[in-house]
């Protein structure tokens, strides 16, 4: 069951400092691209903030403000990037991501739902994937004579996405087969990983495909789940611990190459094109890809937490590997963004998004920083924020980096 009050510390505490919306001021490299929070950027009210939303669940927990869909489509809007989070965790120790995610558990169980999650959940449980492709179609963009190896504790986890867009995993095949990487896919046996479920706030229903989904690792003897998707990496890092005791370990495609590149296991066209590009960390390989560890307790005075805490504060999201990998790969230039790592602007895009005006001006916006860089190309590592990029204004070609990796092997 919700319970919001398990929060009412960080609702009593904020002091409407305004370090949800900014990066920290020694990071700032001036007043453009200084704001980290899509939603107030878009809006420039501070109900859509991370500070306005924790203000919101306190009213709604002291009975102030009543639960109506018109809530929850204003709450879904926020993609709950965490960018919030993290910079608020910089000035003083509170839990503004779980509170957002607190309040959207709070309305969906009370029956207030945004249609494009009610939607996911529907497909879901009628077998398919959140965006209603039967589990039969998940892997019929699967060449006809691939092989794998049944036997192998490796799994590579294609993802929801694939179905849209197997392009990415295609690619992440080809760089394992070319490392001499034992894997297999689960077929039929795979599911979706149920993070964009439990972010939307159906705990319940997310619950239930995470510990089915970890019971079929285990029966398939399972050791170590590769990811194509930022989401479901993120998913299995940061949601997964919080109903099961994962018994596998989950790593990037990014991850993998670049631990191939190190060990010399992955050799690359001279001859390739030069391409300036950026590279754009996503949300939930980044920021909130780490993993959650369940903590109970008292806070006391000065948020003292009893027994001590441990914090996620988007430090140690897979950042370095990704950007390890286009340094390796030759031709490729790289210019940053301002922001970055576990400042980075989100691309707008989750799931169960409830305002599509909202995530095109956070894509637009994205697409503006990185068309400052003179870059040719944005590189990224999740196929959903290439969707939302690539639909940005005047975009600039959106490269998957497992894609770019396969096709500059030699």
């Amino acid at each position: 069951m919700s319970d919001l009050n398990r929060f009412r510390y960080t609702m009593e505490s904020c002091n409407h400092c305004g370090q949800c919306k900014w990066i920290l001021p020694h990071r700032m490299s001036g007043w453009d691209f200084a704001e980290v929070c899509p939603v107030h950027h878009h809006f420039g009210f501070d109900a859509y903030s991370g500070q306005g939303l924790v203000n919101i669940v306190r009213e709604v927990m002291e009975g102030k403000l009543e639960r109506t869909d018109e809530l929850a489509d204003m709450v879904h809007t926020c993609a709950a990037c965490g960018a919030c989070d993290v910079n608020c965790k910089s000035v003083r120790d509170m839990e503004v991501l779980e509170t957002i995610y607190e309040l959207r558990h709070d309305l969906a169980q009370a029956g207030h739902l945004p249609d494009s999650c009610r939607r996911m959940a529907e497909n879901v449980s009628a077998g398919c994937d959140p965006f209603g492709v039967p589990l039969a179609e998940r892997f019929s963009w699967l060449p006809g004579d691939f092989r794998d190896d049944p036997d192998s504790d490796t799994v590579l986890f294609a993802g929801c996405s694939a179905s849209r867009d197997p392009g990415p995993v295609l690619a992440a095949i080809r760089i394992l087969q070319a490392g001499g990487v034992p894997f297999r896919l689960l077929r039929e046996e795979e599911r979706c990983c149920g993070g964009a479920l439990w972010r939307s706030g159906q705990q319940e229903t997310a619950g239930d495909l995470i510990r089915g989904n970890a019971e079929a690792f285990r029966k398939a003897g399972i050791r170590t789940v590769i990811t194509v998707c930022g989401e479901c990496f993120g998913a299995f890092r940061s949601i997964y611990p919080r109903f099961v005791k994962p018994g596998f370990r989950t790593v990037h495609i990014s991850q993998v190459a670049a631990g191939l590149i190190r060990e010399g296991k992955l050799a690359f066209r001279q001859d390739a094109r030069p391409l300036t590009v950026t590279y754009h960390d996503p949300c939930m390989l980044g920021r909130l890809s780490e993993e959650y560890v369940p903590w109970e307790g008292e806070i006391r005075s000065y948020g003292l937490h009893v027994p001590e805490k441990h914090w996620n504060r988007g430090e140690f999201g897979v950042y370095q590997e990704p950007r390890d990998v286009l340094s390796a790969l030759p031709g490729i230039t790289v210019r940053e963004m301002t922001r970055r790592v576990e400042e980075s602007w989100c691309c707008g895009y989750w799931t169960g998004q409830a305002d599509p005006e909202c995530a095109a001006a956070t894509a637009d916006e994205r697409m503006r920083e990185a068309r400052s860089t003179d870059a040719e190309a944005i590189v990224s590592c999740c196929p959903f924020c290439r969707t939302a990029l690539s639909g940005a204004g005047d975009p600039l070609p959106v490269v998957d980096l497992a894609e770019l990796v396969a096709g500059r092997l030699a």
